[in-house]
């Protein structure tokens, strides 16, 4: 009994020790001040004028499966159409991003009815700015957007633009879950170590890297005290902050939420589930992928899918693209 009783109090003594280590990691790698993010950013943002944000429509509410009442835009297709397309914008930004390209699919060109998710923590006057209950929280909300929104009879895609085609790609990469048509992928950012990153990402989703060690090992224990703790931040350029919709900017994004806004397997290795048709879209000038290797990492556990590169298109420029507008069409219209 002594020898049971010695042997706990060291396990308790090595667990205080683990915290104690673990909250200083925390504690010591403050996040960095908003000046010196801005400075150094290297994204070309556009910034919607007012003809762009003209004629979009009001916020609606669906219920979650925690009863929270989350946001979301329905462009109505200009005639009748059995698809539904969901989008999930980009980290920092909100659903507003995606108003010219939902416009241009639903009203613009009648392929679909358009769903534009609005992420929690994101937005005008979010409950918690960067941060969530629980990791795959951003998922499943969107998972409670079709199931409120679409009909059995319905052809369901979803889709995202940067980590918001990863927030697709795990729904995608949940077979049974729901029932898709197709997966649209603008620009995916899978996770920071996916292989088709480039070494430039690192200065657009700054990591705080004592932290997230920190937070690596707590979670690798089974612990998640620390999970709404800062683990990354975003260069927003300051023509972004200085815009219309800086109020909105989300630039300090927690660890759990981080870890949302990814594949579960850093390597990509959950693309192996897809079923559904994909279509990838990415621009031969994106500041933080590199396009010519995409193709390569994704077919490595899927070789399914379409891809696309548009010559002298940006990160944030193919969402406005008419290009991309034209290849989504085309995709669109094969999807049964």
């Amino acid at each position: 009994m002594k020898a049971i009783g010695w042997l706990g109090l060291a396990l308790i003594a090595m667990a205080l020790f683990s915290a104690f280590v673990v909250q200083s990691m925390v504690a010591m790698n403050r996040p960095r001040p908003a000046a010196e993010l801005r400075r150094n950013a290297i994204m070309d943002v556009p910034v919607l004028t007012a003809r762009e944000m003209s004629g979009i429509p009001k916020v609606e509410n669906f219920e979650a499966r925690d009863r929270s009442l989350i946001g979301y835009r329905h462009y109505q297709s200009k005639q009748a159409s059995r698809v539904k397309l969901y989008l999930v914008h980009a980290e920092t930004g909100d659903d507003l991003q995606l108003a010219a390209l939902a416009g241009g699919v639903s009203s613009g060109l009648g392929l679909a009815d358009v769903f534009t998710l609005d992420l929690r923590g994101h937005g005008q006057n979010p409950l918690h700015r960067g941060d969530i209950g629980y990791v795959g929280q951003p998922t499943d909300d969107l998972a409670d957007l079709v199931a409120a929104t679409s009909a059995p009879s319905d052809l369901v895609v979803v889709g995202g633009h940067s980590s918001g085609a990863a927030v697709a790609a795990r729904l995608a990469a949940q077979p049974g879950r729901i029932k898709l048509a197709g997966l649209l992928l603008l620009a995916p950012i899978f996770s920071p170590d996916f292989a088709a990153n480039k070494p430039e990402m690192a200065q657009w989703a700054v990591p705080l890297p004592w932290r997230t060690a920190a937070l690596k090992l707590q979670n690798a224990l089974g612990a998640h005290w620390s999970d709404q703790e800062i683990a990354v931040q975003y260069a927003v350029p300051e023509n972004v902050w200085n815009g219309p919709l800086g109020y909105a900017v989300t630039s300090d994004y927690t660890w759990r939420y981080v870890k949302s806004l990814e594949l579960k397997n850093a390597d990509g290795s959950d693309l192996a589930q897809v079923k559904a048709p994909f279509l990838t879209i990415v621009g031969s000038e994106d500041e933080v992928i590199d396009a010519a290797k995409l193709q390569p990492a994704v077919a490595r556990f899927n070789k399914g899918g379409d891809y696309v590169t548009l010559p002298e298109e940006t990160h944030f420029g193919i969402v406005n693209s008419q290009q991309t507008l034209a290849i989504i069409q085309n995709w669109m219209s094969k999807l049964h």
